[in-house]
């Protein structure tokens, strides 16, 4: 239930950007926040279809026999935009 609440979460405020950016008159709407704020987006987009992939396909192997290749996915993706926030955050 929390994966589905986060999933479902996650597409609904992607869906409320999309929509907001229709009725953005002066142009494109991520065009007028920080570069720091789009990669935060494309990494919520990419972590959301990591899960979504795990979900679907079910990964059998897994390294070190503990995590899967799309939970290293969802480490690296999150690892990365925190570092990312944390050298050019405002």
């Amino acid at each position: 239930m929390a994966i589905g609440n986060l999933l479902g979460s996650n597409l609904f405020n992607v869906l409320i950007i999309a929509i907001d950016d229709l009725f953005y008159h002066p142009g494109v709407l991520l065009a007028e926040v920080s570069a720091v704020h789009a990669v935060t987006v494309a990494s919520a987009i990419t972590m959301t279809g990591l899960a979504m992939v795990g979900l679907f396909f079910k990964p059998g192997s897994r390294v070190l026999r503990a995590v899967n290749w799309v939970s290293l996915g969802l480490i690296a993706m999150y690892s990365l935009n925190t570092w990312v926030l944390f050298l050019h955050g405002e």
